[in-house]
């Protein structure tokens, strides 16, 4: 699942969360982090928030994982962890 990551809160705008929001499945979130539906692209997320700075925020991959090996904890509290490449997905 695609996750966008706010990296700088300070100019991220209100109006792009809300538009995301309205337009798009997010599945869960974190102060800094809304986690989307398996269905949307980094592509489509990009797209819905074409004004803001790439330097902003980033487009991430997700993974739910167990609480030891996690580096986000959701509002939700459901924990999830970035897979970056090399290091393989878990089954499941």
């Amino acid at each position: 699942m695609k996750g966008l990551l706010i990296k700088d809160p300070t100019h991220w705008r209100d109006a792009w969360s809300a538009h995301i929001a309205t337009h798009m499945a997010i599945c869960d979130s974190t102060y800094n982090l809304l986690i989307f539906d398996e269905r949307h692209s980094a592509e489509e997320i990009t797209a819905q928030i074409a004004e803001a700075p790439e330097h902003v925020f980033q487009i991430i991959d997700l993974e739910e994982a167990a609480e030891h090996c996690c580096d986000f904890v959701s509002d939700a509290g459901r924990y999830y962890r970035r897979v970056r490449a090399g290091r393989p997905r878990t089954a499941g």
